[in-house]
């Protein structure tokens, strides 16, 4: 159950990239872009509260102190002083 619930918690990841990534590049009309934007959206946030349920909150919130955007420029700046 924890390896499905990992799996779930990074597979939450990715429909939020379609979003700002493909979603704007699609040729649909705006109706079509915001339908999709929101069942993507909701998608992402089902699969990440499911993570939470199989995972517990403990080991969601260590994994996404890792994957904040802070966290990751603050790792970079010391990997480029090194």
């Amino acid at each position: 159950m924890q390896k499905l619930g990992l799996f779930l918690f990074v597979i939450s990841f990715l429909p939020w990239l379609a979003i700002f990534l493909v979603v704007p590049f699609l040729p649909l009309d705006l109706t079509q872009k915001t339908t999709l934007s929101v069942v993507l959206a909701v998608g992402a946030e089902v699969c990440f509260w499911i993570s939470v349920v199989l995972l517990g909150k403990e080991v969601v919130t260590k994994y996404r102190r890792y994957l904040h955007p802070r966290y990751l420029w603050k790792k970079l700046r010391n990997f480029n002083r090194r």
